[in-house]
């Protein structure tokens, strides 16, 4: 089985050394899906309203295969 690796990019780029065997790229997706709201939940901004979480998946040779993000935004509605 395949190895993909899941690259995080929040303001600070993390790079996935180890990488993690999945059955195929759809199933290297899903993960990327299930990764972003447990990376959120920790990295909520604490000092502004904006920030995008992104998934960079690579495949064994280093070819970018998939792209997941998840963008969080606060509103004052505070008048």
């Amino acid at each position: 089985m395949p190895r993909y690796f899941f690259d995080i990019h929040d303001g600070i780029n993390k790079r996935d050394e180890v990488g993690t065997v999945c059955d195929d790229i759809q199933a290297a997706a899903l993960e990327a899906k299930r990764l972003l709201p447990s990376i959120a939940s920790d990295e909520i901004p604490k000092d502004g309203e904006r920030q995008t979480i992104t998934v960079v998946v690579t495949d064994e040779n280093g070819h970018a295969v998939y792209s997941a993000a998840l963008t969080y935004v606060g509103t004052w509605l505070l008048r």
